[in-house]
């Protein structure tokens, strides 16, 4: 990936291709803190947590929410794998508290079922502060 032709971003979810792109620079939500990619970025792999995804091109900057999953970086491209990819204006705020809230009242009494809920719980929680704009 040399400088002058940017981030080729590919994004795919079990559907289909979802994004397709070439861009500036890339900001991912990772499952312990934001993450950004530029070109000539070394390559690595991680997981992805759930939130919003920045594409920026010259001045602009589009936005998606990522609803987890993994990026791998190689020297040709950005390879997002995620189990959906929204417009951040079509996640619905009203139906993310219905989820933080049933989230919320998971009583897991296992190890597997506290990592569902805490799953759950994160997901919910970026959905609500997508949906509020922040």
């Amino acid at each position: 990936m040399s400088e002058s032709s940017g981030v080729h971003c590919v994004v795919v979810t079990p559907e289909k291709t979802e994004l397709d792109t070439q861009c500036d620079s890339i900001n991912l939500p990772m499952f312990d803190g934001e993450f950004g990619i530029l070109p000539g970025r070394a390559p690595m792999v991680g997981r992805l947590g759930f939130g919003i995804m920045k594409l920026k091109n010259g001045g602009k900057e589009e936005r998606w929410f990522v609803d987890g999953g993994f990026v791998q970086v190689t020297r040709d491209a950005v390879y997002i794998l995620t189990d959906r990819l929204l417009k951040p204006e079509s996640v619905n705020k009203a139906a993310a508290e219905e989820d933080l809230r049933k989230a919320t009242e998971l009583k897991p009494t296992t190890t597997q079922a506290a990592a569902l809920r805490d799953r759950a719980l994160a997901q919910a929680r970026a959905k609500l502060r997508v949906a509020s704009g922040a």
